[in-house]
Protein backbone atom coordinates (compact mmCIF):
# COMPACT_ATOMS: atom_id res chain seq x y z
CA UNK A 1 0.00 0.00 0.00
CA UNK A 2 1.69 3.30 -0.84
CA UNK A 3 1.57 6.33 1.44
CA UNK A 4 1.04 9.79 0.14
CA UNK A 5 4.17 11.80 -0.59
CA UNK A 6 5.60 14.35 1.72
CA UNK A 7 7.65 17.55 1.00
CA UNK A 8 11.25 17.66 1.77
CA UNK A 9 10.52 20.56 4.73
CA UNK A 10 8.41 17.80 6.14
CA UNK A 11 10.69 15.25 6.02
CA UNK A 12 13.19 17.56 7.79
CA UNK A 13 10.82 18.76 9.62
CA UNK A 14 9.58 15.06 11.37
CA UNK A 15 13.29 14.65 11.83
CA UNK A 16 14.21 17.23 13.81
CA UNK A 17 10.53 16.82 16.09
CA UNK A 18 12.13 13.19 16.41
CA UNK A 19 15.67 14.52 17.81
CA UNK A 20 14.45 17.28 19.75
CA UNK A 21 12.26 15.43 21.63
CA UNK A 22 15.09 12.63 22.73
CA UNK A 23 15.95 13.77 25.90
CA UNK A 24 19.66 12.34 25.81
CA UNK A 25 20.57 14.24 22.75
CA UNK A 26 18.73 17.39 24.73
CA UNK A 27 22.37 17.61 26.18
CA UNK A 28 25.25 15.57 25.12
CA UNK A 29 28.90 16.54 25.45
CA UNK A 30 30.89 15.04 22.95
CA UNK A 31 35.05 15.18 22.38
CA UNK A 32 36.75 15.32 19.44
CA UNK A 33 38.99 18.46 17.64
CA UNK A 34 38.39 21.34 16.18
CA UNK A 35 38.89 22.39 12.31
CA UNK A 36 37.15 24.33 9.64
CA UNK A 37 36.26 27.29 12.61
CA UNK A 38 35.57 30.61 11.60
CA UNK A 39 34.14 33.24 13.73
CA UNK A 40 31.43 35.86 11.87
CA UNK A 41 32.88 39.20 13.54
CA UNK A 42 29.50 41.04 12.49
CA UNK A 43 27.07 38.21 14.44
CA UNK A 44 29.53 37.04 16.96
CA UNK A 45 28.72 33.47 16.04
CA UNK A 46 31.28 30.60 15.82
CA UNK A 47 31.04 27.83 13.70
CA UNK A 48 32.92 24.81 13.03
CA UNK A 49 33.40 21.10 12.45
CA UNK A 50 34.38 18.83 15.64
CA UNK A 51 35.94 15.62 14.26
CA UNK A 52 37.76 12.12 15.48
CA UNK A 53 39.70 9.49 13.59
CA UNK A 54 36.72 8.43 11.93
CA UNK A 55 33.94 11.05 12.09
CA UNK A 56 32.72 14.74 11.99
CA UNK A 57 29.81 16.74 12.73
CA UNK A 58 29.13 20.62 12.25
CA UNK A 59 28.64 22.45 15.18
CA UNK A 60 27.72 26.33 16.06
CA UNK A 61 27.99 28.24 19.11
CA UNK A 62 25.56 31.56 19.39
CA UNK A 63 27.06 34.76 20.20
CA UNK A 64 25.44 34.66 23.72
CA UNK A 65 27.00 31.57 24.69
CA UNK A 66 30.28 32.20 23.10
CA UNK A 67 30.94 35.30 24.60
CA UNK A 68 30.76 33.59 27.76
CA UNK A 69 34.09 31.53 26.63
CA UNK A 70 37.56 32.10 28.57
CA UNK A 71 39.33 31.41 25.24
CA UNK A 72 39.25 31.66 21.42
CA UNK A 73 38.81 28.08 19.90
CA UNK A 74 41.20 27.07 17.00
CA UNK A 75 41.74 24.50 14.43
CA UNK A 76 43.50 21.41 15.96
CA UNK A 77 42.41 21.96 19.70
CA UNK A 78 40.88 19.25 21.73
CA UNK A 79 38.00 20.11 22.91
CA UNK A 80 34.76 18.55 24.95
CA UNK A 81 31.66 20.17 23.57
CA UNK A 82 28.38 20.52 25.72
CA UNK A 83 25.48 21.29 23.36
CA UNK A 84 22.13 19.33 22.46
CA UNK A 85 21.79 17.74 18.97
CA UNK A 86 19.05 19.03 16.30
CA UNK A 87 18.43 19.82 12.37
CA UNK A 88 18.92 22.16 10.63
CA UNK A 89 16.06 22.30 8.29
CA UNK A 90 17.24 23.94 5.06
CA UNK A 91 19.92 22.22 4.72
CA UNK A 92 18.62 18.63 6.34
CA UNK A 93 21.52 17.86 7.60
CA UNK A 94 21.91 17.88 11.97
CA UNK A 95 24.29 19.73 13.97
CA UNK A 96 25.87 20.27 17.45
CA UNK A 97 24.53 23.78 19.09
CA UNK A 98 27.06 23.86 21.74
CA UNK A 99 26.68 25.96 24.93
CA UNK A 100 30.31 25.49 26.23
CA UNK A 101 33.52 24.54 25.46
CA UNK A 102 36.16 22.63 27.83
CA UNK A 103 39.90 21.76 26.52
CA UNK A 104 40.47 18.35 27.01
CA UNK A 105 43.93 18.06 27.73
CA UNK A 106 46.68 20.28 29.40
CA UNK A 107 47.73 21.39 25.92
CA UNK A 108 44.11 22.57 24.88
CA UNK A 109 43.71 24.25 28.66
CA UNK A 110 47.31 26.03 28.77
CA UNK A 111 46.35 27.31 25.30
CA UNK A 112 43.24 28.68 26.36
CA UNK A 113 44.78 30.05 29.41
CA UNK A 114 47.86 31.87 27.38
CA UNK A 115 44.73 33.23 25.27
CA UNK A 116 42.82 34.81 27.94
CA UNK A 117 45.89 36.17 29.85
CA UNK A 118 46.95 37.77 26.29
CA UNK A 119 43.35 39.27 26.07
CA UNK A 120 43.48 41.07 29.49
CA UNK A 121 46.95 42.13 29.73
CA UNK A 122 45.64 43.91 26.22
CA UNK A 123 42.85 45.43 28.11
CA UNK A 124 45.15 46.24 31.04
CA UNK A 125 43.62 44.43 33.75
CA UNK A 126 47.08 43.51 34.78
CA UNK A 127 48.52 47.15 35.04
CA UNK A 128 50.60 47.61 38.33
CA UNK A 129 49.25 51.56 38.18
CA UNK A 130 45.47 50.17 38.36
CA UNK A 131 46.41 48.16 41.64
CA UNK A 132 45.35 48.86 45.14
CA UNK A 133 47.99 49.04 47.69
CA UNK A 134 47.26 47.19 51.04
CA UNK A 135 46.41 48.92 54.11
CA UNK A 136 49.28 49.01 56.79
CA UNK A 137 47.06 48.41 59.94
CA UNK A 138 44.08 46.59 58.51
CA UNK A 139 40.99 45.91 61.00
CA UNK A 140 39.08 44.11 58.78
CA UNK A 141 39.86 40.58 56.79
CA UNK A 142 37.50 39.03 54.37
CA UNK A 143 38.01 36.17 53.03
CA UNK A 144 36.51 34.02 50.38
CA UNK A 145 37.30 29.98 50.79
CA UNK A 146 36.20 26.78 51.85
CA UNK A 147 35.06 27.16 55.72
CA UNK A 148 35.83 23.19 55.58
CA UNK A 149 39.46 23.53 54.29
CA UNK A 150 42.90 24.13 55.59
CA UNK A 151 43.54 27.11 53.82
CA UNK A 152 40.87 28.94 56.05
CA UNK A 153 42.74 27.33 59.23
CA UNK A 154 46.27 28.99 57.94
CA UNK A 155 44.58 32.37 57.65
CA UNK A 156 42.94 32.25 60.87
CA UNK A 157 46.06 30.84 62.54
CA UNK A 158 48.56 33.11 60.99
CA UNK A 159 46.53 36.16 61.91
CA UNK A 160 45.83 34.99 65.40
CA UNK A 161 49.29 35.17 65.75
CA UNK A 162 50.39 38.54 64.31
CA UNK A 163 47.35 40.77 64.77
CA UNK A 164 44.84 39.04 66.78
CA UNK A 165 42.92 42.49 67.00
CA UNK A 166 41.37 42.08 63.17
CA UNK A 167 38.42 41.05 62.41
CA UNK A 168 37.73 38.29 60.06
CA UNK A 169 34.42 38.06 58.07
CA UNK A 170 34.71 34.57 56.11
CA UNK A 171 32.09 34.13 52.86
CA UNK A 172 32.13 30.61 52.24
CA UNK A 173 32.79 29.24 48.56
CA UNK A 174 33.14 26.46 46.40
CA UNK A 175 36.71 26.72 45.36
CA UNK A 176 36.69 23.67 42.87
CA UNK A 177 34.31 22.37 40.37
CA UNK A 178 32.19 23.78 37.49
CA UNK A 179 30.25 26.13 40.28
CA UNK A 180 33.54 27.67 41.90
CA UNK A 181 34.19 30.46 39.77
CA UNK A 182 30.33 31.41 40.42
CA UNK A 183 30.85 31.21 43.69
CA UNK A 184 34.07 33.18 44.20
CA UNK A 185 32.59 35.87 42.24
CA UNK A 186 29.37 36.18 44.36
CA UNK A 187 31.78 36.50 47.37
CA UNK A 188 33.34 38.89 45.91
CA UNK A 189 30.65 41.04 44.46
CA UNK A 190 29.04 40.70 48.27
CA UNK A 191 32.69 42.00 50.02
CA UNK A 192 32.86 44.77 47.40
CA UNK A 193 29.12 46.23 47.59
CA UNK A 194 29.17 46.28 51.41
CA UNK A 195 32.74 48.09 51.04
CA UNK A 196 33.73 47.83 54.79
CA UNK A 197 36.95 45.41 54.81
CA UNK A 198 40.38 46.67 54.82
CA UNK A 199 41.52 43.53 52.26
CA UNK A 200 39.81 39.95 50.26
CA UNK A 201 41.73 37.39 50.34
CA UNK A 202 41.02 34.63 47.93
CA UNK A 203 42.35 31.37 48.88
CA UNK A 204 42.36 27.63 48.46
CA UNK A 205 44.78 25.12 48.91
CA UNK A 206 47.09 23.27 46.05
CA UNK A 207 45.84 20.95 43.46
CA UNK A 208 46.39 20.00 39.92
CA UNK A 209 45.60 22.10 36.58
CA UNK A 210 42.22 21.25 36.35
CA UNK A 211 41.36 21.90 39.99
CA UNK A 212 42.74 25.31 39.35
CA UNK A 213 41.03 26.15 36.14
CA UNK A 214 37.83 27.79 37.81
CA UNK A 215 40.31 30.79 38.79
CA UNK A 216 40.95 31.40 35.34
CA UNK A 217 37.58 32.36 34.70
CA UNK A 218 37.04 35.94 32.14
CA UNK A 219 34.08 36.98 34.60
CA UNK A 220 35.72 36.65 37.71
CA UNK A 221 38.94 38.54 36.61
CA UNK A 222 36.83 41.60 35.95
CA UNK A 223 34.97 41.36 39.34
CA UNK A 224 38.06 41.30 41.07
CA UNK A 225 39.69 43.93 38.60
CA UNK A 226 36.94 46.31 39.06
CA UNK A 227 36.52 45.48 43.05
CA UNK A 228 36.89 48.66 45.46
CA UNK A 229 39.63 46.76 47.99
CA UNK A 230 42.57 45.04 47.60
CA UNK A 231 42.26 41.70 46.74
CA UNK A 232 44.90 39.35 47.92
CA UNK A 233 44.86 35.82 45.22
CA UNK A 234 46.62 33.06 47.43
CA UNK A 235 45.38 30.22 45.28
CA UNK A 236 47.47 26.71 44.83
CA UNK A 237 51.28 26.70 45.24
CA UNK A 238 54.43 28.85 44.93
CA UNK A 239 54.74 27.20 41.03
CA UNK A 240 50.72 27.56 40.11
CA UNK A 241 49.69 30.66 38.59
CA UNK A 242 46.07 31.52 37.52
CA UNK A 243 44.73 34.64 35.59
CA UNK A 244 43.45 35.76 39.34
CA UNK A 245 47.13 35.91 40.46
CA UNK A 246 48.02 38.12 37.81
CA UNK A 247 44.58 40.34 37.71
CA UNK A 248 44.83 40.82 42.15
CA UNK A 249 46.50 43.69 43.59
CA UNK A 250 48.53 41.09 45.34
CA UNK A 251 49.15 37.77 45.30
CA UNK A 252 50.59 34.97 47.80
CA UNK A 253 52.28 31.72 46.88
CA UNK A 254 49.97 29.64 50.01
CA UNK A 255 47.01 31.14 52.25
CA UNK A 256 49.90 31.31 54.96
CA UNK A 257 51.56 34.16 53.09
CA UNK A 258 48.18 35.51 52.29
CA UNK A 259 47.81 36.78 55.91
CA UNK A 260 51.25 37.25 56.49
CA UNK A 261 50.82 40.11 53.27
CA UNK A 262 47.73 41.14 54.84
CA UNK A 263 48.51 41.85 58.62
CA UNK A 264 51.76 43.36 60.40
CA UNK A 265 53.50 41.17 63.12
CA UNK A 266 52.29 42.97 66.43
CA UNK A 267 55.46 42.20 68.08
CA UNK A 268 57.89 43.86 65.31
CA UNK A 269 55.38 47.09 66.11
CA UNK A 270 55.80 46.96 69.75
CA UNK A 271 59.60 46.18 69.08
CA UNK A 272 59.07 49.39 66.69
CA UNK A 273 56.96 51.51 68.99
CA UNK A 274 59.84 50.53 71.94
CA UNK A 275 62.67 51.72 69.54
CA UNK A 276 61.02 54.93 68.84
CA UNK A 277 60.00 55.52 72.62
CA UNK A 278 63.73 54.84 73.95
CA UNK A 279 64.47 57.37 71.15
CA UNK A 280 61.80 59.88 71.25
CA UNK A 281 63.44 60.24 74.87
CA UNK A 282 66.82 60.03 73.76
CA UNK A 283 65.85 62.92 71.52
CA UNK A 284 64.10 65.16 74.50
CA UNK A 285 66.95 64.91 76.72
CA UNK A 286 69.24 66.37 74.32
CA UNK A 287 66.55 69.30 73.38
CA UNK A 288 66.33 69.78 77.22
CA UNK A 289 69.68 70.30 77.65
CA UNK A 290 69.98 72.88 74.23
CA UNK A 291 67.30 74.39 75.84
CA UNK A 292 68.71 74.61 79.38
CA UNK A 293 72.05 76.36 77.44
CA UNK A 294 69.58 78.31 75.68
CA UNK A 295 67.76 79.36 78.99
CA UNK A 296 71.35 80.32 80.53
CA UNK A 297 72.52 82.05 77.98
CA UNK A 298 69.44 84.16 78.08
CA UNK A 299 69.83 84.88 81.80
CA UNK A 300 73.02 86.26 81.46
CA UNK A 301 71.63 88.46 78.50
CA UNK A 302 68.85 89.77 80.78
CA UNK A 303 71.83 90.37 83.66
CA UNK A 304 73.22 92.65 80.61
CA UNK A 305 70.26 94.43 80.40
CA UNK A 306 69.48 95.20 83.55
CA UNK A 307 73.12 96.69 83.63
CA UNK A 308 72.17 98.77 80.85
CA UNK A 309 68.77 100.01 81.92
CA UNK A 310 70.34 101.18 85.22
CA UNK A 311 73.38 102.98 83.03
CA UNK A 312 70.43 104.67 81.13
CA UNK A 313 68.90 106.19 84.69
CA UNK A 314 71.44 107.73 85.63
CA UNK A 315 72.51 108.84 82.20
CA UNK A 316 68.84 110.47 82.42
CA UNK A 317 69.55 111.89 86.13
CA UNK A 318 72.66 113.12 84.42
CA UNK A 319 71.15 115.09 81.28
CA UNK A 320 68.91 116.75 83.63
CA UNK A 321 70.97 117.87 86.26
CA UNK A 322 72.55 119.60 83.28
CA UNK A 323 69.97 120.92 81.50
CA UNK A 324 69.10 122.43 84.83
CA UNK A 325 72.58 124.02 84.70
CA UNK A 326 72.20 125.09 81.72
CA UNK A 327 68.89 127.28 82.35
CA UNK A 328 70.87 128.54 85.06
CA UNK A 329 73.64 130.17 83.05
CA UNK A 330 71.13 131.18 80.03
CA UNK A 331 68.99 132.89 82.62
CA UNK A 332 72.04 134.28 84.58
CA UNK A 333 73.38 135.52 80.62
CA UNK A 334 69.85 136.48 79.41
CA UNK A 335 69.53 139.40 82.31
CA UNK A 336 73.58 140.37 81.79
CA UNK A 337 72.57 141.29 77.97
CA UNK A 338 69.32 142.56 78.78
CA UNK A 339 71.11 145.30 81.41
CA UNK A 340 73.72 145.60 78.25
CA UNK A 341 71.22 146.49 76.06
CA UNK A 342 69.05 148.89 78.51
CA UNK A 343 72.71 150.97 78.73
CA UNK A 344 72.85 150.95 74.86
CA UNK A 345 69.55 152.10 74.46
CA UNK A 346 70.31 155.27 76.64
CA UNK A 347 72.99 155.93 73.79
CA UNK A 348 70.60 155.61 70.87
CA UNK A 349 69.40 158.39 69.44
CA UNK A 350 66.39 157.29 68.59
CA UNK A 351 66.06 156.64 72.36
CA UNK A 352 66.11 160.25 72.60
CA UNK A 353 63.57 161.12 70.01
CA UNK A 354 61.12 159.40 71.81
CA UNK A 355 61.31 161.58 74.28
CA UNK A 356 60.18 164.71 71.70
CA UNK A 357 63.58 165.83 70.10
CA UNK A 358 64.81 165.35 66.25
CA UNK A 359 67.59 164.12 64.46
CA UNK A 360 68.52 165.62 61.08
CA UNK A 361 69.85 163.66 58.42
CA UNK A 362 72.16 164.26 55.27
CA UNK A 363 72.96 161.75 52.82
CA UNK A 364 71.72 159.36 55.12
CA UNK A 365 74.13 160.43 58.11
CA UNK A 366 72.81 162.36 61.11
CA UNK A 367 74.53 166.20 61.32
CA UNK A 368 76.03 167.09 63.93
CA UNK A 369 76.47 170.47 63.57
CA UNK A 370 74.84 173.28 62.14
CA UNK A 371 77.56 173.83 59.62
CA UNK A 372 77.23 170.65 57.97
CA UNK A 373 74.43 172.17 56.58
CA UNK A 374 74.49 174.15 53.34
CA UNK A 375 72.33 176.38 51.67
CA UNK A 376 69.74 174.01 48.96
CA UNK A 377 70.99 170.85 50.63
CA UNK A 378 68.27 168.17 51.03
CA UNK A 379 67.51 167.22 54.14
CA UNK A 380 65.79 164.71 56.13
CA UNK A 381 64.10 165.34 59.60
CA UNK A 382 63.31 162.04 61.97
CA UNK A 383 61.03 162.81 64.47
CA UNK A 384 59.08 160.28 67.06
CA UNK A 385 55.76 160.10 65.18
CA UNK A 386 57.14 160.39 61.36
CA UNK A 387 60.20 162.03 58.50
CA UNK A 388 60.28 165.73 57.07
CA UNK A 389 61.84 166.15 53.94
CA UNK A 390 63.21 169.88 53.90
CA UNK A 391 65.43 172.09 51.82
CA UNK A 392 68.27 173.97 53.85
CA UNK A 393 67.58 178.02 53.26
Amino acid sequence: MLKSAITVSQLNFYVRSLIDSDEILRSVLVRGEISDFSLYRKSGHMYFTLKDGQSSVKAVMFRSDAMKLAFMPEDGMNVILAARVSVFERDGVYQLYVTDIIPDGIGAQTAAFLQLKEKLEKEGLFDDAKKLPLSRFPMKIAVATSPSGAALQDILSVTARRWPIAEIEIFPCVVQGAESAESVIRAVEYFGKKNDADVIIIARGGGSYEDLSSFNNELLARVVAACPIPVISAVGHETDFTILDFVSDMRAPTPSAAAELAVPDMREISAYISDFRYTLKKELIAVEGIKSSELEALKNRLNIKHYIESRELLLDKTETAMFSSFDAFFEKKKNALALSVSSLSALDPLSVIKRGYAVVYKNGKPLASAKEAKKNDRLFIKMKDGEINCVAE
